[in-house]
C-alpha cells in the first residue's frame, strides 16, 4: 500500500530513517537538493517538520544517535571551483520538533557522500567522500580525489587517502574481516578500492576490481555494495558511471 508523504520535494536525493524524537519509532528525513529546507516526517502521523532552513544544494546527511546530531553536506555542484562543499553539524535547540541549530565545521569542495563507520571498533566516525579533487575540471576530472573523516566532538578533518583519481561516486561501509571494525569501499573511475585502518593510524588501499575498461572518463565503477549468499561474500557494482 502506497502512502504519499509529500509531492513537492524538488530534486529529491536521499531518505534517511532515524528516531529523531526518541520514541522508539523511525522517522524519515527527506533531503531534496533543490530546496532551502531540510525536512523530516514524524512517525506515526508523518507530520512534516523543518530541521533547518536557508540551505542550498544539499546532497547527503547522516544521523549520529548519541546526540542526536545530524551531519549535512551542502553547497554541492559537479565542478569543484563552484562547489563550496559545506559540512555542518545540526543539533536540536531544545525541542527536536523545532528547527535545529546548524554549525559549519568544514568545507571540502564537491563533498558528496557521507557515511558512518566504526573504523576502530569504537564510536562511529563520519566519512566524507568528495566527488572530485579540488583542482579537477570537466570533462575528464583528472587529479587526486581525497577521502576524509571526522570524529564526533572533535570535528577535525582527518585524511584517509588521496590515491583515488577522477570521479569517486560510490561509498560503502562494511565489516570486511568480521572483526567489528569497518572498512571503506569506494567506486571511482579507476574501479573498486578497499581502505582499511591499520596500526599507527595508517590506512591501506587495495584494488578489488578495475571496473569497466572503457577509455577514461568512461571507465571504472560508479557504485558498490557488499552482500552475502550462503556465507559467500560478493560485490555488486554499477559500471561504468550511472551504467548497468
Amino acid at each position: 500500500e502506497t502512502h504519499t508523504l509529500a509531492s513537492d520535494l524538488r530534486g529529491g536525493y536521499q531518505v534517511v530513517a532515524a528516531d529523531l524524537n526518541r520514541d522508539g519509532e523511525p522517522d524519515l528525513i527527506a533531503l531534496a537538493s533543490g530546496m532551502r529546507d531540510l525536512v523530516w516526517f514524524e512517525n506515526p502521523t508523518w507530520e512534516r517538520r523543518v530541521l533547518a532552513t536557508g540551505l542550498s544544494q544539499m546532497i547527503n546527511c547522516v544521523v549520529l544517535d548519541a546526540g542526536p546530531e545530524i551531519v549535512l553536506a551542502s553547497g554541492f555542484t559537479m565542478q569543484a571551483r563552484t562547489s563550496a562543499g559545506i559540512i555542518s553539524v545540526l543539533r536540536p535547540d531544545g525541542d527536536v520538533r523545532q528547527p535545529w541549530k546548524a554549525t559549519e565545521i568544514d568545507r571540502v569542495p564537491t563533498s558528496h557522500r557521507l557515511r558512518l563507520a566504526r573504523i576502530d571498533g569504537g564510536a562511529p566516525v563520519v566519512v566524507d567522500a568528495p566527488l572530485t579533487g579540488a583542482a579537477s575540471e570537466p570533462p575528464d576530472y583528472r587529479g587526486p580525489t581525497p577521502l576524509v573523516y571526522y570524529r564526533p566532538g572533535e570535528w577535525k578533518r582527518r585524511t584517509i587517502g588521496e590515491e583515488n583519481t577522477g570521479i569517486v561516486h560510490g561509498l560503502f561501509v562494511a565489516d570486511w574481516n568480521g572483526k567489528g571494525r569497518d572498512a571503506i569501499l569506494t567506486a571511482s573511475f579507476t574501479g573498486l578500492h578497499l581502505f582499511q585502518l591499520g596500526a599507527g593510524d595508517r590506512w591501506t588501499r587495495t584494488q578489488l576490481a578495475a571496473g569497466d575498461r572503457a577509455p577514461w572518463p568512461k571507465s571504472g565503477s560508479s557504485d558498490v555494495a557488499v552482500g552475502q549468499l550462503a556465507r559467500v561474500r560478493f560485490l555488486a557494482a554499477i559500471e561504468p558511471g550511472h551504467g548497468n
